[in-house]
C-alpha cells in the first residue's frame, strides 16, 4: 500500500513537472513569435512634380498603404517655400531647386536628415525612387533573416566615366555601392550617416557619393538583400516575386503601365 502511494506520488510529480515544461516551451514559442514580429520602415520616394511621376506616385501610394509596418514620404524641393521643410500629407517639401546634379543628392541628404531629426520609428530607411516598387513583405522576410547595415536591391561597381553624375575620370573606379533605385540602410547607419554628411562629395551623383562615403568613412561595403528586375520595353512581368522592380522603359508613359501591371500582379 505505501509502495502504491510513493508510485502515485512519483506519477503526480511528473505530471506537475511535464505540464510546468509543457507552459516554458509554450512561453518561449510565444516569445519566438513576438521576436518576428514585422519590422518597422520609412520608404523616402525621390520625386518630382510631373505628368507621368503624378501617375506613378497615386499607383505606388495606393500599393504602399497595404503594408501597415511602412511608413512612405515622397519627397521632392518646393523653392516658393519659407521655411526648410513641410510635410503636406505624405510629401515631405524641401527649400530648393530641382537638379540632376547636386539637386537628387541634396534633397535625399535633407529628407533623411527630416526622418532622423522627427525621430521617426524605424529599423531600416529604404530610399528608393518614384519608378521603382518594393515589396516591402518580402524585404521583411529577407531582412529578418539576414540583416544588413547598408546595401539595396541592385549593387554596381562603378566602371564609366560620367560626366553628367561627377564621374570626370577613374579616381573612383572599382567603388561598390547600392544603385539608387532602392538604397537600404539600418537606423544605425542612418544616424551615422547624418553624423558624417559634412564628408559627402556634393560633386557626384548620390548613389556614388553614399557608397564612397560608406566606403571611406565606415568600411561599410554594399550587400545585396532581396531579388531586383529591371522592367523596360517589352518586358513580361515574371510570375516570380521580386523585392525590387526597377521601371525603366524609353518613355514613362510604358513605365506607367507596367507599374499598373506589376501591382496588379501582386
Amino acid at each position: 500500500m505505501k509502495n502504491q502511494k510513493l508510485i502515485w506520488i512519483a506519477i503526480l510529480v511528473i505530471i506537475i513537472f511535464a505540464c510546468i515544461a509543457h507552459n516554458t516551451i509554450m512561453s518561449e514559442g510565444f516569445e519566438g513569435r513576438s521576436a518576428q514580429k514585422q519590422l518597422k520602415y520609412v520608404n523616402l520616394v525621390l520625386y518630382s512634380e510631373d505628368k507621368d511621376y503624378n501617375q506613378m506616385k497615386e499607383i505606388t501610394e495606393k500599393y504602399y498603404k497595404k503594408f501597415e509596418n511602412v511608413t512612405t514620404i515622397y519627397y521632392k524641393f518646393d523653392n516658393d517655400m519659407v521655411e526648410k521643410h513641410r510635410m503636406d500629407g505624405n510629401v515631405l517639401k524641401i527649400k530648393g531647386t530641382e537638379s540632376y546634379l547636386p539637386g537628387i543628392l541634396d534633397k535625399t541628404v535633407k529628407a533623411m536628415e527630416y526622418v532622423v531629426d522627427k525621430n521617426y520609428d524605424c529599423d531600416y530607411l529604404v530610399r528608393s525612387n518614384i519608378s521603382t516598387i518594393v515589396d516591402f513583405e518580402l524585404l521583411d522576410k529577407e531582412l529578418s533573416k539576414n540583416p544588413i547595415e547598408y546595401g539595396g536591391g541592385l549593387i554596381n561597381e562603378l566602371k564609366m566615366i560620367d560626366k553628367s553624375g561627377g564621374i570626370v575620370d577613374d579616381t573612383y573606379f572599382g567603388l561598390k555601392y547600392a544603385s539608387g533605385t532602392a538604397i537600404v540602410f539600418s537606423k544605425n547607419t542612418l544616424e551615422q550617416v547624418m553624423a558624417k554628411r559634412d564628408k559627402i562629395n556634393y560633386k557626384l551623383i548620390d548613389d556614388v557619393a553614399i557608397g564612397l562615403l560608406m566606403r571611406d568613412e565606415f568600411n561599410k561595403p554594399a550587400k545585396q538583400v532581396g531579388s531586383f528586375l529591371i522592367v523596360s520595353d517589352g518586358s513580361e512581368i515574371s510570375k516570380k516575386p521580386y523585392v525590387f522592380y526597377r521601371n525603366r522603359s524609353s518613355n514613362r508613359t510604358t513605365d506607367v503601365k507596367n507599374m499598373k501591371r506589376i501591382i496588379e500582379s501582386r
